[in-house]
């Protein structure tokens, strides 16, 4: 698919309303701009950061109770 974009003053440029609706795009977001060998120029959405990464998250349940798991892994001795 292709579509036009304007390019405004200080580098600008508008990305068309159903582009940013398909791809979930919204103020803040950041987009990541290539330049092929080609020359063609070519904008990806970056993917946010989790809010925590897995450490925090597995801390999280430290000191939880599993109990679908205890007939599965008996405890260490």
């Amino acid at each position: 698919m292709t579509n036009e974009v304007l390019y405004l003053d200080k580098g600008r440029i508008t990305i068309p309303k159903d582009c940013r609706d398909r791809h979930g795009l919204g103020d803040g977001d950041t987009l990541l701009f290539l330049e092929t060998k080609s020359g063609a120029l070519v904008l990806k959405p970056v993917k946010s950061k989790p809010e925590m990464d897995l450490v925090d998250h597995l801390l999280r349940f430290k000191g939880m109770d599993m109990p679908e798991r205890k007939h599965i892994c008996p405890p260490r001795t």
